[in-house]
């Protein structure tokens, strides 16, 4: 039942994650980039709610003797197979976006712009169909998204896996999770999150950003994530 639970809360993370800059993509389309950027602050608050509510579960799997690795295992995999699906209905989802910001902008609340706003697809979206494999890449910023989102979305794991090895520094270990984690923010505070906010607001490469970013997501929880898994299997 915990196993389950952390890999529902984790692929929970992994699709906000992932769904966080299309309102910024919403709002670059209406010229709206103050209200887009807001509302993906509002995914990144959710976001931290499922981040924060599955490593207790970690640490009750591991007191009762049960092995992290599969639990791990399969959260990466549900978590890359959600980003995936995102990557391909990002334009019913950017559509939705739309909606909510021109509601908020109209009703002056995120309650109206949930609920009393009718939905009415905007014209952008009229050539969208529901999915879309047709993706731009740029291979620098999809290699750096990949640490940053590998640091974000693994260092939990691990430090659980190093706590429930080595339980005598337990204590200490569990605390290395805010250092790691600043790590993780300084890198994208000041390397990735301002050039992803230049193409927006220079409304150069848009898709590009995000179709780079949500690879390297995937990056991060196909490879990164199970090769760094597989390689403490081996030592620890």
């Amino acid at each position: 039942m915990a196993s389950s639970l952390v890999i529902l809360l984790f692929s929970l993370y992994a699709l906000f994650d992932a769904i966080a800059l299309l309102p910024r993509v919403a709002g670059s389309i209406l010229n709206k980039n103050g209200l887009g950027y807001t509302f993906s602050i509002m995914v990144h608050t959710l976001k931290r709610v499922f981040v924060v509510s599955y490593p207790p579960l970690l640490g009750w799997i591991a007191l009762q003797g049960e092995g992290l690795y599969p639990t791990i295992f399969w959260s990466y995999f549900f978590g890359a197979l959600i980003v995936a699906l995102v990557s391909v209905f990002k334009y019913p989802i950017i559509g939705y976006f739309i909606h909510l910001i021109q509601g908020y902008a109209i009703g002056g609340s995120v309650f109206y712009a949930l609920f009393r706003h009718p939905y009415k697809p905007h014209e952008s979206m009229a050539s969208k169909g529901l999915v879309d494999f047709s993706f731009k890449f740029d291979k620098s910023l999809i290699y750096s998204s990949s640490w940053v989102y590998f640091i974000y979305g693994s260092s939990l794991f691990f430090i659980n896996i190093f706590g429930a090895e080595f339980q005598d520094h337990s204590a200490v270990i569990y605390q290395l999770v805010g250092i790691i984690n600043a790590l993780g923010t300084l890198l994208m505070s000041f390397y990735l999150d301002p050039k992803i906010s230049r193409n927006f607001d220079q409304k150069e490469n848009i898709m590009e950003s995000n179709d780079s970013v949500v690879a390297g997501q995937l990056l991060a929880l196909m490879v990164w994530g199970p090769a760094s898994l597989f390689m403490f299997s081996l030592v620890l």
